[in-house]
């Protein structure tokens, strides 16, 4: 076997690196949240690849324009900049189906793209050969998105990870553009260990949002034996977004049940809902309560509680998944409730085929924005009738 060779300055990024991977890698076998990771992983993964390709994109607002919702924009707002908002949105929707649902053309470029990183420097170790290989792609003037899309399935090849992690691809490496190969190097490897700690700090966060939601429904609402509010707590916890029928289906319980847990977790500050619709046929989707900043960029009709504040609510200005905030309830947590890895919760059982489900609409809807995409370049109507292709984000969540 041939011996690995790294060059004096690599050697510390290529350790930091290989270590955060590993970390995260560990942290995600056997989570009951990897799904959930997975699918928030890759919309914000889409968003920074598609600032490193300058195109500004706001992880809410892509939530809320992936699930179909209309957005909210500013009054000051030119048509101009409304266009290249809805642009750049559609963007890294169409970056996000290169890992959650790539169509074929996608998945060929993708592959030649995996098979070039297979060629390169054999006998370097996996993540130097990994930009070395990334390197060389784009000096032959290949596709970026394919190129970070093939990333991960390389890594798991090579057996650096277990699991697929969409998340680590060392994109914003690209921000600043390729130079000699062991700078380049250098900053990939730098940008696959923020990537991997970033992407370990939200299954934290997650898990850390899970159990506070737990706590807060058994010692609150006086958990039952037969009750089924923590069950919809970790669906909730384990899904991107969840709609009452997709609560109903996955829980095995009538839809006027799941609407009412959903209501009582809401009033528990457990839950929230993140977008609301008046009318016939509406849906309401929701979300554990660090997702309310997803309603604020949406035009919905908001639901009013009888008795509240009236007015449109508040924008809540916070970070993607930061850390929870210290509230009225932090009192009541367990002792070890700040650790810096809390001990995980034993799931209770759901049907999972459910939550793939849910899981593969948002694929869908990623899907139609892609084909809505091409035939507006085809010159073809946006939304044809005689198919009866839907509009982007009908798919049910």
């Amino acid at each position: 076997m041939a011996d690995l060779f790294v060059a004096g300055g690599i050697v510390t990024a290529l350790e930091d690196a290989a270590v955060a991977v590993g970390r995260l890698d560990a942290a995600l076998a056997g989570n009951p949240l990897r799904r959930a990771w997975i699918s928030w992983s890759e919309l914000d993964t889409a968003r920074r690849h598609a600032g490193a390709d300058g195109r500004k994109v706001d992880l809410f607002r892509l939530a809320a324009h992936l699930h179909g919702l209309p957005l909210r924009l500013g009054d000051t707002a030119s048509a101009l900049e409304r266009g290249r908002e809805i642009a750049g949105l559609n963007y890294a929707i169409e970056l996000r189906s290169w890992m959650a649902a790539p169509d074929s053309e996608q998945q060929r470029v993708r592959d030649i793209a995996l098979d070039s990183l297979r060629d390169c420097r054999v006998g370097q170790p996996a993540l130097v050969a990994t930009a070395q290989g990334m390197l060389a792609w784009l000096a032959g003037q290949g596709s970026r998105p394919a190129i970070r899309a093939a990333v991960p399935l390389y890594l798991r090849d090579r057996g650096i990870m277990i699991h697929t992690l969409a998340a680590v691809t060392g994109g914003n490496a690209l921000r600043t553009g390729p130079d000699d190969p062991d700078g380049f190097t250098v900053r990939f490897l730098d940008a696959v260990r923020r990537e991997a700690a970033d992407g370990r700090d939200l299954l934290l966060t997650m898990e850390r949002e899970w159990r506070q939601a737990r706590f807060r429904v058994d010692h609150r609402a006086g958990a039952r034996s037969n009750s089924r509010l923590p069950a919809a707590v970790d669906l909730l916890a384990a899904s991107p977004l969840l709609s009452i029928t997709a609560l109903a289906e996955a829980l095995g319980c009538s839809v006027e049940g799941a609407s009412r847990m959903l209501d009582a977790l809401v009033q528990l500050e457990v839950a929230a809902e993140v977008t609301g619709r008046t009318g016939r046929g509406a849906r309401r989707l929701y979300g554990l309560k660090r997702l309310l900043p997803i309603r604020a960029e949406t035009t919905a009709v908001q639901r009013r509680a009888r008795g509240g504040p009236r007015g449109r609510p508040k924008r809540v200005l916070t970070a993607p998944f930061a850390e929870l905030a210290d509230d009225a309830g932090a009192a009541e947590a367990p002792p070890d409730a700040e650790s810096a890895e809390p001990t995980r919760l034993t799931a209770v059982s759901f049907d999972f085929d459910a939550l793939d489900r849910l899981i593969a609409a948002a694929d869908e809807r990623t899907r139609g924005v892609r084909r809505l995409l091409d035939r507006i370049a085809r010159g073809d109507k946006p939304f044809p009738t005689a198919d009866g292709t839907e509009e982007p984000g009908a798919a049910s969540s």
